[in-house]
């Protein structure tokens, strides 16, 4: 298998919620196990923030090094860091972090680790956890490769505040299909209105809509809704190409 079609067998396995077998459980183990066979980490830790929030650990890469060292990450180090911070966090020499992180250096260069990175389990700019990487060599993840684990921790963590415990009927996959092919053509009527108004190209019209609800916070539909029930006036919208 390729490495493009590891990645692709990747995503679309994290993010298949309505996938039989689906769990929680199972999706944060597949997100470790992706962290050491694609992005190139040879211990990989995921903990998730509790109601109280402290950290709990949910998953650990098969190659991890004693319980001991995972659960001084709930308290200290990287993956605490990157919790707190919402921020990816690195340490390419864990021989130079000791005063960062005193027990966990410690621990980590004793179970033979050189470096460490961490990145945020993030949903719509809330972090519910973080996802913690290490390795032996000291210099850590090649290029690209803490982002390709931010990619692959966001798309599980979408995933799993998606989730629902009880299996999706047919009728409930029908009923959320036929709400996208409404609001499409909502979308296409708004646009149509823009166009004859702005005396518009269609792609440009488009533009138009993508930008007014960029810069006011709104989704794309709600934006035609509001066109197409004459609540919102189109110079307002075309306004935002100037």
């Amino acid at each position: 298998m390729t490495r493009e079609e590891q990645l692709a067998e990747a995503f679309v396995g994290l993010s298949d919620t309505l996938a039989d077998g689906f769990d929680p459980v199972v999706l944060l183990d597949r997100l470790a196990g992706h962290c050491v066979a694609i992005v190139g980490a040879d211990t990989v830790s995921v903990m998730m923030a509790t109601a109280r929030g402290d950290l709990r650990t949910m998953s650990v890469s098969a190659h991890a090094d004693g319980a001991e060292l995972v659960q001084t990450q709930t308290r200290e180090g990287p993956g605490r860091d990157s919790y707190r911070t919402r921020l990816p966090v690195d340490a390419v020499r864990l021989d130079e972090s000791g005063d960062r992180w005193p027990r966990f250096s410690a621990q980590a260069r004793q179970a033979g680790y050189g470096a460490a990175h961490a990145v945020p389990l993030r949903v719509n700019r809330q972090t519910i956890g973080s996802v913690s990487l290490l390795l032996s060599a000291p210099a850590g993840l090649p290029p690209g490769g803490l982002r390709l684990a931010q990619a692959l921790a966001d798309v599980a963590a979408v995933a799993l505040v998606h989730w629902s415990p009880d299996p999706a009927r047919p009728m409930d996959i029908l009923t959320h299909v036929q709400a996208a092919v409404a609001a499409k053509a909502t979308v296409e009527m708004a646009q149509g209105m823009l166009a004859e108004h702005g005396q518009l190209e269609p792609a440009r019209a488009m533009e138009a809509l993508l930008a007014y609800s960029g810069l006011n916070g709104n989704r794309l539909t709600s934006t035609a809704q509001a066109l197409v029930r004459r609540t919102l006036e189109p110079a307002l919208v075309l306004a935002a190409l100037e």
